[in-house]
């Protein structure tokens, strides 16, 4: 070969592999979808049924696929459909590999994975790690005698002087964390109901096994999980009593049964399985805290852990308070180590917005601010179903005379935000062809997906244009975090920038007009191009002295701020 030759092949491949790198470096340097992504909660017995028996399954999430990307969500998380006794509607697990007949087969999970990638929906399986059901064949070995094999899968305990519980530990739905096994005379842990006995992940073959678990619904298409109750994997080991649980934490926050550091080792091992898929797979997690700084470490010190833990600081706040929305949503962008937020207000353990948030009177000029604040801020927007038609809390008349059954086998107060999903007016709303298994909410007449999506005022509408406007609007969609000062205790404003451009996003949680100072910008004020979103609409406002209308939200596009003066 001639040095000629030499050279061009050298030059030739040197080319080539910039042309490979050129491919994947924009790959590799993209964020994952999590970090901006909109997840919309599925109450699975809620969503839609399709045959007739008045509990929703995964044909009718399926059915309803076009519906959720026309609307705009990038991921969905179903609530529990394993096999179960229902004490706990899906969280008392029997079987964590199956499907229950009443939401299909393990072939209509399969092919609503398959559906929904088609049209860039992800879906995540509701993954139940603290506890199964005491009717999963696990628990029946370990509660069969005192050598089984897997006796030590659960955790046990002898009890105390008079045949007292272990400890005086309070359950979170009430009475002792303990339960006595009359054959064995031990008593066995639960931090939720007796029906929900704690799993040991102590104990390496349980460990194992349920990361089995994992990998089976990872191969089964499983974008990821929303990991149930993660801060109980563990308890003190010491078992210190407590006399009196109501005194100091609340009870789900003791320092004894929640947050342990035991529980880093299994989070770390359970997203070193998901990093080895394919697909940016994800963890969402139910990641109670009782401060910003915990939250902080549920990432993992090496944010190996949980990608995305839920930002309970926020999903637990109940009224209209500027303030407090201003100091949780700040908190979030500054003090997570740079980390994506997680935001939400509503989901199937809380009251829907419209009621908790609402006055009574301008409920749906509220639930667009509440809207507003999950879907401009940095982060990741959790949506339950049904908050994009205004859909409330069923009255408590209404849920305490329907009657109890076999897809209702217990009342359970936090079915009031569970009410199937309005898909049309009428018998049934769309939802069913038989007797619904929760009542339909009064408001479906006119509060449902048909109506709303042919009247553009509506608040369905609102939820649309904000979802267009995240994926099309550069600042909304990649943009940082700036906190602001409105001058005004009744006013929360923040910005979204990116390269000098920017959203200026204003709510007034007060039904009186306010007048709004600006404050916080690196450098001079920015001008306003133009309004991007406002309820009740309104023109381009001036920064300096902005006046907002009662309950107001206005959305604008700006420019002129100094990004390079813009701290972290």
């Amino acid at each position: 070969m001639t040095p000629r030759f030499i050279l061009l092949r050298a030059l030739a491949l040197c080319a080539a592999w910039l042309a490979a790198a050129a491919i994947a470096a924009p790959a590799a340097a993209a964020a994952p979808w999590w970090t901006h992504a909109v997840i919309y909660e599925i109450y699975t017995r809620s969503f839609q049924d399709t045959d007739g028996d008045g509990v929703g399954d995964l044909r009718g999430v399926t059915r309803r696929l076009d519906y959720l990307k026309s609307l705009g969500v990038d991921a969905i998380w179903l609530t529990p459909f394993y096999p179960s006794p229902n004490a706990d509607f899906g969280y008392d697990v029997a079987d964590y590999t199956n499907v229950a007949p009443e939401y299909g087969t393990l072939a209509d999970w399969d092919r609503l994975a398959r559906e929904a990638r088609r049209r860039g929906i992800r879906v995540l399986v509701d993954l139940v790690l603290n506890h199964s059901s005491d009717q999963h064949p696990w628990f029946r070995e370990s509660r069969a005698s005192l050598d089984n094999p897997k006796r030590d899968w659960y955790v046990w305990r002898d009890g105390g002087p008079g045949n007292e519980p272990p400890t005086h530990w309070a359950s979170i739905f009430g009475g002792y964390t303990w339960t006595q096994d009359p054959a064995t005379r031990q008593w066995y842990y639960h931090i939720f109901l007796p029906q929900q006995p704690d799993l040991n992940w102590a104990n390496p073959g349980l460990r194992q096994a349920m990361f089995d678990v994992v990998r089976f619904w990872l191969d089964h298409g499983a974008s990821g999980f929303r990991l149930d109750a993660t801060p109980y994997l563990f308890e003190d080991p010491a078992w210190p009593d407590d006399p009196d649980p109501k005194a100091g934490p609340p009870v789900a926050l003791k320092p004894y049964n929640s947050g342990r550091p035991e529980n880093h080792a299994v989070l770390r091992e359970l997203r070193a399985i998901l990093d080895g898929y394919p697909g940016d797979r994800v963890l969402l997690g139910e990641s109670a805290t009782a401060t910003i700084e915990d939250l902080a470490g549920v990432y993992g010190r090496n944010h190996d852990e949980i990608n995305l833990p839920m930002n309970f600081l926020i999903g637990n706040l109940s009224r209209l308070d500027a303030t407090a929305f201003k100091q949780r949503f700040d908190e979030a962008e500054l003090k997570l180590g740079g980390q994506t937020p997680v935001l939400f207000f509503s989901n199937h353990d809380h009251s829907r917005q419209w009621s908790g948030f609402g006055d009574g009177v301008h409920n749906d000029q509220i639930a667009k601010l509440t809207a507003t604040l999950t879907l401009t801020a940095r982060g990741t927007a959790l949506l339950y179903y049904g908050e994009e038609l205004g859909m409330g809390d069923l009255p408590a008349a209404q849920l305490s005379a329907f009657p109890l059954g076999v897809h209702r086998p217990r009342a359970d107060e936090r079915d009031r935000a569970r009410a199937p999903m309005p898909w049309q007016p009428g018998p049934g709303a769309g939802f069913t062809q038989g007797a619904p298994w929760l009542p339909i909410e009064p408001r479906a007449a006119h509060c449902n997906v048909e109506d709303e999506r042919h009247d553009p005022a509506s608040l369905y509408h609102w939820y649309a244009q904000l979802l267009r406007l995240r994926r099309s609007n550069a600042a909304l969609r990649e943009g940082d975090y700036l906190p602001l000062e409105s001058g005004n205790p009744q006013v929360f404003a923040f910005a979204r920038m990116v390269r000098g451009r920017g959203a200026l996003v204003v709510v007034n949680a007060s039904d009186q007009s306010q007048l709004v100072h600006l404050s916080g910008w690196p450098g001079r004020m920015p001008s306003p191009e133009r309004v991007l979103i406002a309820s009740p609409a309104a023109g381009l406002p001036a920064l300096a002295a902005l006046r907002i209308a009662p309950f107001g939200v206005l959305i604008t596009a700006i420019r002129g701020v100094n990004a390079a003066t813009m701290g972290p």
